[in-house]
């Protein structure tokens, strides 16, 4: 885990967040393309295991796509930090945890 300033961490976040965007926008455009670009090239005339191919290039691709893009931005963008590392660590599993007693 880094130990990033707080400036760096809110630069993290904000890399994180653009690259986010950048590959829902990604798969949304590959969605709209590949189903209305097959289904206005080819029609419903042209099938795969028995369903039109826009249905299952947009979409299974679609998926496809996502799940490689997504790891590829786990793998080369997010970085892991501690964003609250000043916090004291408090064990909620003792009663008397955040400093009350029981009452009997």
């Amino acid at each position: 885990m880094q130990k990033l300033s707080y400036k760096e961490k809110f630069v993290q976040m904000n890399k994180e967040a653009k690259a986010s965007w950048i590959v829902a926008a990604i798969v949304i455009a590959f969605w709209w393309i590949a189903g209305f670009g097959i289904y206005g090239r080819w029609g419903a005339e042209w099938t795969i295991l028995g369903m039109p191919a826009w249905f299952v290039v947009s979409c299974f691709g679609s998926w496809i796509l996502c799940v490689g893009l997504v790891w590829w931005i786990t793998a080369k963008v997010f970085q892991d930090f501690d964003l609250e590392d000043d916090l004291p660590v408090v064990d909620v599993s003792k009663p008397d945890a955040a400093g009350k007693e029981e009452t009997k």
